[in-house]
């Protein structure tokens, strides 16, 4: 998905600096949202989508491949309920380092927003 996007917007400078993805969770199944920060105009074949604030979010960061990120998943919802919270809205990954066909120097960062329980 993020290939497609970037067919869109790359030739404009800066644009695939920040790539973005939010996951929501519903009995439909997961809605995805991917893409990069961008501050341009909307084009044919993509939309400029602002993603909603969260007031509290809990962030960790994931090394490596994207096959074991699940587990970096459990440890934040494990740490969101050890501290009194649940999830308040649709999860967020942000690809901090992800430049490489080998993803075992990959960097995200997993935001998950919060309500006290």
């Amino acid at each position: 998905m993020f290939d497609a996007i970037a067919e869109i917007i790359g030739r404009r400078s800066g644009a695939l600096d920040v790539p973005i993805a939010q996951y929501d969770f519903d009995d439909a199944g997961v809605h995805i949202v991917v893409g990069y920060r961008y501050a341009g105009e909307e084009a044919e074949g993509f939309e400029v989508v602002t993603l909603p604030a969260a007031a509290e979010a809990l962030v960790g960061v994931h090394l490596g491949a994207m096959d074991r990120i699940h587990e970096s998943w459990q440890a934040v919802h494990a740490e969101i309920l050890a501290r009194g919270f649940v999830p308040d809205g649709p999860c967020r990954e942000y690809y901090i380092r992800a430049e490489l066909e080998d993803q075992a120097d990959w960097v995200t960062e997993l935001q998950q927003p919060v309500r006290r329980a």
